[in-house]
């Protein structure tokens, strides 16, 4: 198992709204020690977003260039997200042409990881209070969604990777669709392709107050990546890094070893640092990988018990 972390852990700096270059962004990591990104699409609102503008192909290029120079594997992205998992509550698609403008983000997205060799791109399910959150209106409505950019990431051997949900921690939402697992495994299922498969949030389970033991259990060979990162239960998502809030690690990690998973420890711990600047930035980055390799010597310890 390799460790990974998200660009979004240093793309932004404190002080500025500006994005930081995505090249930089992948030197900076490389020096604290990662070789296994999750390139984050994540920030389509910004104006330097690096999917924006008719070059956005040679960007994308120019990127898998600086990774290979490095020796960085690009294993996972996570393609453009709707805040709160709802359009009809989003105020940015009331805007007229932002609805158009992210849907082309996303497929842009799928071909940018294609191009980088990413293996997962990691989606958010939606959810749809205009059909009043039934299951089955909302499981269609998230297919008429989703179909066409899983097949393009079929065709461009770029697996989709649906990931579970927080619940609504404002309560302005009746639920959020795949908050719980169940949910989650059902509308994997429903795609019946191996190139579809779950991104495990631990904060996200935490918020949920799941037995995530339990839960990766009953998800086994579907998990094919991970988000991993800390919270405290009712507070909100804070993306703390392992052993600073209430996940119980241990269990998790014998779960993973239970379930053969065989994807990337990817760290989505990006609050951590993003607020930071300069050398504080870098040192909070270094504790993550250092973080990281903590568990994942926990990792390798229960599969060595496991093998006896």
């Amino acid at each position: 198992m390799k460790l990974s972390t998200t660009t979004g852990l240093c793309q932004q700096s404190w002080g500025t709204a500006a994005l930081r270059d995505l090249n930089e962004v992948l030197q900076l990591l490389r020096e604290v020690g990662y070789d296994t990104i999750d390139l984050s699409f994540c920030f389509q609102s910004k104006p330097d977003y690096i999917l924006r503008g008719e070059d956005w192909e040679r960007k994308i290029d120019e990127l898998g260039d600086t990774a290979a120079r490095l020796g960085i594997d690009f294993y996972q992205s996570h393609l453009p997200f709707i805040p709160g998992c709802s359009a009809a509550r989003a105020p940015d698609f009331q805007k007229p042409g932002y609805a158009e403008y992210f849907a082309e983000c996303t497929r842009r997205a799928y071909i940018a990881s294609g191009r980088l060799g990413v293996k997962w791109a990691v989606a958010h399910p939606q959810t749809y209070p205009e059909y009043n959150y039934e299951e089955k209106a909302t499981l269609e409505a998230n297919h008429a969604w989703q179909d066409k950019y899983v097949e393009l990431g079929i065709q461009i051997g770029v697996g989709t990777a649906i990931e579970n949900m927080l619940p609504s921690l404002n309560r302005k939402l009746s639920a959020r669709y795949c908050q719980h697992y169940d949910q989650l495994i059902e509308l994997v299922d429903s795609f019946r392709d191996p190139m579809v498969g779950v991104c495990w949030d631990t904060g996200h389970a935490n918020q949920m107050d799941l037995d995530q033991g339990r839960a990766l259990r009953a998800i086994g060979g579907r998990l094919k990546t991970l988000h991993i990162n800390d919270n405290h239960y009712g507070d909100r998502d804070e993306h703390l890094l392992p052993y600073m809030g209430e996940v119980d690690w241990p269990v998790v990690i014998q779960a993973l070893v239970e379930i053969g998973y065989e994807g990337s420890l990817n760290y989505e711990t990006g609050k951590v640092a993003c607020g930071a600047g300069g050398e504080v930035q870098m040192e909070l980055a270094r504790a993550t990988y250092q973080n990281g390799l903590c568990l994942l010597n926990a990792y390798h310890k229960a599969l060595q018990e496991k093998k006896g």
